[in-house]
Parts: C-alpha cells; structure tokens; sequence
C-alpha cells in the first residue's frame, strides 16, 4: 500500500501560520474582537480561533514576535471568553449576502469557541503569563454555564465542537461535570455514526462535516479521553480514516459533496485529522498513509494564501467582495481562521509537512451505497469522484471532481452554476435534438432516480433514469487519462460534451482554450489538460464568461457531435 513517486516539497506549517496570522493583524481590534476584512465586525467564531493561532504562534512562533503573539492572543481570548460567556449579548455575524455585501443574519455560534479557548488558555499558561492574569481566566472559565451558552446538544455537529472543549475543562478541573458526563455526551452522537462505513451523517450528507464531526470526537482521543466510550471511538478512527483516505482527491481537497466543500477550512481539518490518525492507529502502513494524506491536504491549504490580503478561507484568490466560492454563512474572519486553528493543533500534534508531497496512487475505486451514494476512483496523480445523489443547491449529477496531482491548478472540482441558468453542470453528456446549435438537454443537471453505483472492471459504474429515457456513465481511470463513456441505450439523438472549465481563479494568467482535431485542449500556466474523442467534431463553442463555481470563474465548453448515437466516449488527459 506505500505510495511512491510523484513527490513535491511542501512549504513550511508554521511558516504558514505566520503568514495567516499576521494578514488578519490589521483587523483585530483592541478590544480583542477580530472583525472581518469585508463587513467590518466580529463573525460568528473569528476571534476566538485567531487567539488560538496566536497563542499557538507565541509558543513555536519566530522567537523576536513570541511576545506579540502572545499579547495579541490574549486580548482575543479575553473577548473570545467574555462573548461566550454572556449569551445576552449580541450574536454576531452569521449570513451574509453577495448582492449588497452586508450581513443578513446573526446566529449563537458560541459552539465553537469553546475549543478555541480552552486551548489558547492552556498554551498562555505554558507561554508564562502571569500568574493572576491566568487565575482569572480560569475563574472566569469555571464560571461558562454551557447549557445557557451553548445552542446544539448531541448528536449535532455543533455540539461535537463544544464537547471537545468541555473535555478539556473537565481535565483542568475548571467543569462542574464529569467525565460520566463526557460518556453519555459522546455516546449520543452514535446514533448518527455508521462504524463500519467510519461516517457520521447529518441532513445533507455532506462530506466536510462528517469529518469535522469525527475531527472533534477523535480530538477526545488525543486529549486524552479514556472513558466508556473509549472503545467505539478508537474503532471509528480506524474505519474513518479508511474513508477519509479514500475520498481525499489527488490535489489534497475533499471530494465534492454539499456544503462547504470547497472551504480552505476542510484542507486544515484534514491536516489535524490525518495528524491525529497517524499516532493513534496500530498499523504503520495506514498511520503512514495517513502521513501522506496530511500533507496532500497541506498542499492544497498553502494554494489559498493571497499574496497581499487575508488568508483565503475559499479555494480561490479572486478578491473577497466578489464572494466567488463563498457560501451564504462564509467571510474571512471566523473561516480563514478556523482553517489556520486546525492547522496550528496539527502543528502542536507533530504535523511538520515539509517532507515531499506523495500524490501518485495505486489503482483504487470506492463506492459507497446508502446513505450517500457516491463513489472515488484513484490512479496515479488522477482522482475521480461520482455523486450520484447529489443536494440540487450544491453539485451537479455525475462526475462532481477529476483532479491532476497536488500543486497544480487546472482541475475539474465541483459544480458549475450561471446566474441566468438552473442548476449545476459538471463535464458530461447533454442531448440535442437535431444538428447545429440547438438548446442543450445537460444530463448532469437534471434530476436522475438512481439504478445503479458499482465497481465494475475497475471502473466506476453508474445508471440512473432520466424522465423517460436510461443514462449510464462508466469512468476509467489511467495514469494519465480519465476514459469515459455515456450512453442513453435505446436513445438516439445528436449529443454534445459539455465542460465547464477553470477559467480564472485569482492566481493571475487565465486558462486558453485551444481547438484540436478531435478536442480541445485547456492551457493554464504550464498546466495542460486535453479532451479528446473519436467521434466527428461538428462544431466546437466556448463560453467564457458568466459561470462559476467554488474554485472561480469558470467557462464552459461545448463540443458537439455530427452524428446521432446512443453513446459517446471521450478521454480527459493531463501529462505530469
């Protein structure tokens, strides 16, 4: 199971956490409150994680600044707690809208700062603040009622976050609960945890927080935790990180599956995660993996920092006003920072990531039936995802991913939507119904009853039915190539590919289409990606403008066939 090949050298962490740290400075306030660089206010969470990275960064950080960092985490955690510990105060911003830029909902997100704090705390402590400065943090500690503070219990998502900070404060013996308390709060979230699938679900079934949830239920473990739910947990972390493993792309993102998929903060859950993984699994060759699989999530984190702004909490660097891959409860504060918090526990856990990147794979397809039906495919540096029971208001059916290897940019990861369009597209199929440029019947953006998702000679295999026709998709993975295949059998009709294409994402050159004799070639940089097909080309139309999708700017590409058939087969290619 080693992996081989294929190695590129990762910048380093803690160099990272300065960096991110430092570019959100501007915006702490000296009240201690980190507003956000758009809206200019606290959002949701911000303040407490950049104390956090600040008290990380006053303990491993560059010697001469140990001291500022030190004072700077202390303010914030100062404001953090006196937020978390009043819930009559104000909420602070949670929704915000792309149209106007402004705030249009407040929400208790108190859940989640309770990590944050108790962390900085302890790190303060160990850093040598004085000794009444921590008597009174402690004081004020001891006295957080979470039941008034906190607004999720077990088995939210939510309420994971505050149970791994509530964990801790037991362990200082700051709690007025127990450890038989931590038992029956951890036990709770079971009732949502497949073991042997390693997978927690909540409406939606998104991939992100099913890790962010075992993410904080195996911090217990490293923490310390030993209670009656020791058992259940280890064996989670071990069927879990199967999962993990098998669902992260060859660029080191998650693959794509509702919400917040396309967040740096998944990149720095990941690192943790994986970090944690590493030491707690018995057998080396998957603690090794897991190794491997940190540092593939490094890699794609250190792509998100904007050079002279703020730490992107999306994966792209077009400016933050624009709100391109952002969601309706996304800014820079509480996000950029969650994903540099996860990050900094990664770092203090041992995560050092400057070895080489391994992103070459053997041969692997996973498919998940019930409840998520999805599957993932991997070989070489190419990753495929297939969802085939996607949520209409994030991805497209279909082929949601197809990545090229860590380091590069120029990839096919999640959905693309236009604002004068329904739905989400992804690269695939779509019918006409006569020859020329006809209106398209996108497959990947109409709603599909599932037949079929299976393995099958190597090969990710879907079927589904279509309003009155049948659809199937096989995909194939090479070393260099994606094989595909999409067939409407009994169904003949003119047909088009369509591809939805990276056209900029911040990062300076935009990506250049070029019309080959049997495709189209992508060229971004020094990335190239091909699609080619056998059939007769009748006619090749670029749209480059108006789409996007959580990596940037997108364009889309339509390569429509001369002939009627019932099937079309074409191949994606990436030379490394």
């Amino acid at each position: 199971m080693a992996q081989a090949g294929g190695g590129r050298p990762a910048p380093d962490p803690i160099d990272v956490l300065v960096r991110g740290a430092d570019s959100y400075r501007p915006y702490l306030q000296d009240s201690g409150e980190l507003h956000d660089p758009v809206f200019g206010e606290p959002t949701q969470y911000g303040t407490a994680y950049h104390a956090y990275v600040n008290a990380t960064l006053a303990l491993i950080g560059p010697p001469g600044r140990c001291a500022d960092y030190a004072e700077r985490a202390l303010r914030g955690l100062d404001a953090a707690l006196r937020h978390t510990a009043d819930p009559a105060l104000p909420a602070t911003a949670s929704g915000f809208a792309r149209d106007t830029g402004s705030v249009t909902g407040r929400g208790n997100h108190r859940d989640f700062t309770w990590p944050p704090i108790l962390k900085a705390f302890r790190l303060l402590r160990e850093y040598g603040i004085a000794d009444e400065q921590m008597a009174d943090l402690a004081r004020r500690i001891s006295a957080v009622d979470i039941e008034r503070s906190f607004h999720s219990r077990p088995p939210s998502n939510w309420a994971s976050v505050w149970l791994s900070g509530e964990w801790i404060r037991v362990q200082e013996a700051l709690s007025p609960y127990s450890q038989e308390n931590i038992d029956d709060w951890v036990e709770g979230f079971f009732s949502r945890i497949d073991l042997d699938l390693g997978w927690y679900e909540e409406p939606g079934k998104p991939n992100s927080y099913d890790l962010f949830t075992r993410f904080h239920l195996i911090d217990l473990l490293a923490e310390g935790y030993s209670g009656r739910m020791r058992d259940p947990l280890r064996k989670l972390v071990e069927s879990g990180l199967h999962r993990s493993i098998a669902i992260q792309l060859s660029d080191g993102t998650l693959a794509s599956a509702h919400r917040s998929t396309g967040q740096s903060w998944t990149d720095g859950v990941q690192i943790a995660y994986f970090t944690y993984a590493a030491g707690l699994v018995d057998d080396p060759e998957l603690s090794q993996l897991a190794a491997h699989a940190a540092r593939r999530a490094m890699a794609s984190l250190c792509r998100w920092q904007r050079p002279d702004d703020p730490f992107s909490p999306v994966h792209n660097l077009l400016p933050a006003s624009r709100r391109v891959g952002y969601e309706g409860y996304t800014a820079d504060a509480h996000y950029g920072n969650l994903a540099l918090g996860f990050l900094a526990t990664a770092v203090l856990h041992g995560f050092r990531g400057q070895q080489s990147v391994v992103d070459e794979r053997p041969p692997a397809v996973r498919v998940e039936q019930e409840p998520t039906f999805r599957a993932v495919a991997h070989h070489g540096r190419l990753s495929v995802a297939v969802n085939g029971a996607p949520a209409p208001a994030y991805d497209g059916f279909g082929i949601t991913d197809l990545t090229f290897g860590a380091g590069r940019l120029l990839h096919f990861a999640s959905s693309a939507h236009a604002a004068h369009t329904d739905g989400f597209y992804n690269v695939g199929l779509a019918l006409r119904p006569g020859p020329g440029r006809s209106q398209l019947d996108i497959v990947s953006a109409r709603t599909h009853t599932l037949q079929e998702l299976a393995s099958v000679d190597d090969a990710i295999r879907l079927r589904s039915t279509v309003g009155d026709y049948e659809y199937v998709l096989s995909v194939r993975l090479l070393p260099t190539t994606a094989e595909i295949e999409e067939s409407t059998p009994g169904l003949t009709t003119h047909r088009s590919i369509v591809i939805p294409y990276l056209l900029d994402g911040g990062f300076g050159p935009r990506t250049r289409v070029q019309h080959l004799a049997d495709g189209v070639a992508l060229q971004h940089g020094t990335e190239r990606v091909e699609i080619r097909t056998d059939a007769a080309i009748e006619a090749i139309l670029d749209l480059p403008h108006d789409w996007e999708n959580r990596r940037g700017l997108c364009g889309l590409l339509r390569i429509d066939l001369a002939e009627p058939a019932e099937s079309v087969r074409y191949r994606i290619i990436s030379p490394y």
